[in-house]
């Protein structure tokens, strides 16, 4: 079988060399279908199928608070005791910073530099299962409040700033003015998320009066254990827990376990998953057209083939032949497409807005295995109608002049149902790019609630001892503010805990005389941040310099915040506490403005209740536990090009603190395009991908037309003979045209409208069966079709009768 198979293969190439047009245009079809799918099933790969990097993957779960709606992540410093001390599910149990707020290295005579810290629990190293390649992890004792100041050093950052230095273990640094030992090395190959280039011990209290959720909890599943009997035992934990701890849970309240890989890759499954789908149809599509081609070619070796049949060759032995020169077509565009794909990858990857270190995107054996799959799967699947249609050749009629035209009518009508195919995935896929793309529109057409005109940001980590104290902080900021203040082209400066559309911590309130409660936003902001914004005053009045430390406790909410809970009436001078039951001792506040809302969690999601509260009035621990977590931000309001003025600001600081740098520059029209990069990224990739399918579904329109004409011609002469005007002759093509297009178009639809409850997962502000889409696609994709056989209308039209009969 193999040297048949062999010389099966031998034919085939000299076959398809002498078309090499044809080859030409197939294998590049086929190429761009195949490395859309390599591309896209790589990162599938990466982020839904692969396991964690770590050992046992299947054993790691985190732990979050479970509500009827969903699960929430972050989990307390008192919850992640608790189930530490009174689990036996887990093997390990610890908690890390959602994000961390960073620290400052800074070396002798050197530049301060800015480094991504995380904080974890001292089992941290034990429940990812990856020791340090050097030195130790923490050890009980470093993981106490008020513990030894150590760090772990990445395997990056240990190579980078230290050279590799072999005696890095013991070395002490200056983190944020704290000195620190260095206990630990990770491994070169060690990838975590949150993303970190150090490592340092939580050392939190266990405070019971301290319900702040802020931290994730990673457990490891004990041998034998599954997931499911976690989840139980943590229900029954957790009612333990509130009936020990009732200040500290709400009645709605519960905890689960839910695998770690899961959660990780939340929030870009949607889309990838979307995407695959998409990028699949683009494969049929090139599948179509190419089994077209195949099909003409194949057609004009009718005749080679019936002489072949009755010299002896068998159906099954030319079905293969034609079946082999397929398989050859599509693994030449698989391996221009794997290389397409890769590069496709680097791509998507270098613009994703969701980091991703974690997961590996390099390709591997799968993603090889997965190419050549889809290559001989897509070989068979465009070569079956080439040889069907070989085998079923009529011999005497194919010997005879006269049998080409009844074989003729049933071919093209098999040409014409593929292009119809491709017609109606090309609707699918165009229906999808253009709800996508209505509501990226729709959201840059939706007011944040700020201007971002002529603003920069910037971050920075004021952790370290010399600013737990909220006033010395307050006077950096405030000395800060008034020489930026001063520099030429600036207008405003402020500072806040975080930035709009960038959600920030969130913090317990009650209602004075209201018996109310529940979660808002928090902002810390300094005096010119609702200016440097532009946000409206609504009501009340703005911070002003005299809301000092010792003064009153002011607050200013949001505009959702005064219509939840004073619907029809004045808000200002009412009281409010925040940090209920958080250990932030925090007095009752007086609300002395109400500005409009900010879309602080993202353009398609509602404003959140929100609290403004000055810097200078921040209780101490909260201003200790919110500068651990987050770093500080910046906003320069200008009057000139914003990022001309960086520098300058980036001097005025050193003067003010030298050890303090700035990182993340941005401007805030930046950061508004950032909040949609995820949104513009499906939106364009299916786009292209709709873009693709349209250009090859015209093609297949515009070659079925070209074949058709063709084989019409001795046709066409006779009616232009009898009569028939030029007129007539366009119309008749352009009439076969519109019935492929519509016979596509109208099974697009169907689809398209059956597929409607997917695209409502993915669009906001429009509907996903807006009737003006639908009826824009079909006219345009019809359009498309009729300006593709337009060409081969003309050239019908210009058929010479006497030379079409005389050459017949």
């Amino acid at each position: 079988m193999l040297p048949a198979t062999l010389r099966d293969a031998r034919y085939a190439l000299r076959t398809l060399a002498k078309t090499p047009a044809v080859t030409g245009v197939a294998v590049l079809a086929l190429a761009l279908g195949i490395g859309a799918n390599t591309a896209i099933f790589t990162l599938v790969k990466a982020v839904l199928l692969s396991p964690l990097p770590y050992p046992e993957p299947d054993r790691l779960a985190l732990v979050m608070r479970s509500y009827k709606e969903s699960n929430i992540p972050t989990m307390s410093v008192l919850k992640l005791d608790y189930w530490r001390t009174h689990t036996k599910s887990f093997s390990a149990v610890t908690g890390f910073d959602v994000i961390g707020s960073g620290y400052n290295l800074v070396a002798p005579g050197g530049e301060p530099e800015r480094l991504q810290g995380i904080r974890v629990m001292g089992d941290f190293f034990t429940a990812v299962g990856v020791p340090p390649v050097m030195g130790r992890g923490f050890t009980p004792a470093e993981d106490r409040a008020g513990g030894p100041r150590v760090v772990v050093l990445s395997y990056g950052l240990w190579q980078r700033r230290f050279g590799g230095d072999p005696n890095i273990v013991g070395r002490h640094l200056s983190l944020s003015g704290v000195d620190r030992e260095v206990v630990g090395v990770m491994p070169r190959n060690f990838r975590a998320a949150p993303e970190a280039e150090i490592w340092l011990p939580l050392q939190m209290p266990v405070a019971a009066d301290d319900t702040s959720n802020y931290l994730l909890c990673l457990a490891r599943l004990k041998p034998g254990v599954s997931i499911e009997q976690a989840r139980s035992e943590l229900k029954g934990v957790f009612i333990n827990f509130a009936r020990e701890y009732p200040k500290a849970v709400s009645d709605v309240e519960s905890a689960t376990a839910v695998p770690a890989g899961d959660t990780l890759a939340s929030a870009v499954r949607p889309a990838l998953v979307v995407l695959l789908g998409a990028v699949s149809f683009v494969l049929l599509i090139a599948c179509a057209n190419v089994a077209n081609l195949l099909l003409a070619k194949a057609t004009g070796r009718t005749r080679e083939i019936a002489i072949r049949i009755s010299m002896g060759a068998s159906r099954w032995h030319l079905a293969r032949q034609l079946l082999v020169e397929s398989v050859l077509l599509s693994l030449g565009g698989a391996v221009i497409g794997f290389l397409l794909g890769q590069a496709g990858v680097r791509l998507l990857v270098s613009v994703m807005p969701v980091k991703l270190p974690i997961f590996d995107f390099t390709p591997d054996l799968r993603v090889l295995g997965f190419t050549i799959a889809i290559a001989l799967a897509t070989g068979l699947l465009f070569g079956l109608a080439p040889a069907v249609q070989a085998w079923h050749t009529d011999v005497n009629g194919a010997l005879k002049e006269s049998g080409r035209a009844g074989e003729t009518r049933k071919r093209g009508l098999v040409r014409r149902s593929l292009v119809g195919v491709e017609m109606a995935l090309a609707v699918v896929l165009v229906v999808g790019a253009a709800l996508l793309m209505e509501t990226l529109f729709h959201l840059r057409g939706l007011d944040p609630g700020f201007n971002p005109a002529n603003v920069v940001t910037m971050q920075m980590s004021v952790t370290g001892p010399r600013y737990e104290d909220p006033v010395q902080l307050d006077n950096f900021y405030r000395r800060a503010v008034q020489r930026i203040e001063t520099l030429p082209g600036v207008e405003s400066a402020a500072t806040a805990t975080s930035l709009p559309l960038e959600r920030g911590p969130d913090m317990l309130y009650a209602v004075e005389g209201q018996n109310a409660e529940g979660d808002a936003q928090w902002r810390a902001v300094s005096t010119n941040y609702f200016r440097t914004l532009k946000l409206r005053l609504l009501r009340g009045r703005l911070f002003a310099d005299t809301d000092a430390a010792h003064s009153t406790p002011v607050v200013i909410i949001n505009e959702s915040f005064a219509r939840r809970h004073w619907p029809g009436r004045e808000a200002v001078g009412e009281r409010i506490t925040i940090g209920k039951n958080q250990g932030v001792g925090d007095p009752p506040r007086i609300i002395v403005g109400v500005v409009s809302d900010v879309k602080e969690s993202g353009l398609d999601t509602a404003p959140p209740l929100v609290t403004y509260v000055p810097t200078s009035q921040v209780p101490p621990a909260v201003g200790k536990m919110i500068n651990s977590l987050i770093p500080a931000h910046w906003l320069i309001r200008t009057s000139v090009d914003p990022m001309t003025v960086v520098q300058s600001v980036r001097n005025e600081l050193k003067q003010v603190d030298a050890e303090q740098p700035v990182s993340n520059i941005r401007t805030m029209d930046e950061v508004l395009s950032q909040s949609l990069v995820l949104r513009s990224l499906s939106a364009g990739l299916l786009g292209v991908f709709a873009g693709l399918a349209l250009l090859l579904a015209a093609i297949g329109v515009y070659g079925v037309m070209s074949y058709s004409v063709a084989q019409r011609t001795h046709e066409i002469g006779i009616r232009m003979a009898l009569g028939a005007s030029r007129q007539t002759v366009i119309g008749m093509v352009l009439r076969q045209a519109a019935v492929v297009a519509m016979f596509g178009v109208g099974f697009g639809l169907l689809a398209a409208f059956a597929l409607s409850k997917v695209m409502a997962t993915l669009v906001y502000g429009v509907s996903a069966t807006n009737p003006m889409t639908f009826v824009g696609v079909a006219l345009a994709l019809t359009s498309v079709a009729l300006i593709s056989s337009y060409l081969p209308a003309r050239r019908a039209m210009q058929v010479d009768p006497v030379i079409a009969l005389r050459t017949e």
